[in-house]
């Protein structure tokens, strides 16, 4: 299994790398090029864990939507994602519980 993954990233890698931006297959397209029926957790997170070493990430929608694609990771870092706060003032926490519990 690990050599049919190391292809599949690969295989990515090189779609990426040619159309030089992010892109999303279809899970048949997906299921074609990987040479294989089912897309198991673990073949998946194979080939994510071999991209991601290369600087690229899996986006596994496949049961959701049908979709498997890849992004590099430079681009995502990139988006204009603001940054979570790490804590939640108390005072606020505990304000929005009350609207939450009294409507």
């Amino acid at each position: 299994m690990a050599r049919k993954a190391k292809k599949m990233a690969a295989k990515l890698i090189k779609i990426h790398t040619d159309q030089n931006e992010r892109f999303i297959l279809p899970q048949h397209a997906f299921t074609t090029i990987a040479g294989r029926k089912k897309m198991t957790p673990r073949f998946l997170s194979t080939v994510d864990a071999l991209l991601r070493r290369q600087g690229y990430a899996l986006i596994d929608l496949h049961t959701e939507k049908g979709l498997i694609g890849v992004v590099s990771i430079e681009q995502v870092a990139q988006w204009n994602i603001p940054k979570m706060q790490d804590e939640v003032p108390q005072e606020d926490e505990e304000q929005e519980d009350d609207k939450v519990f009294n409507t």
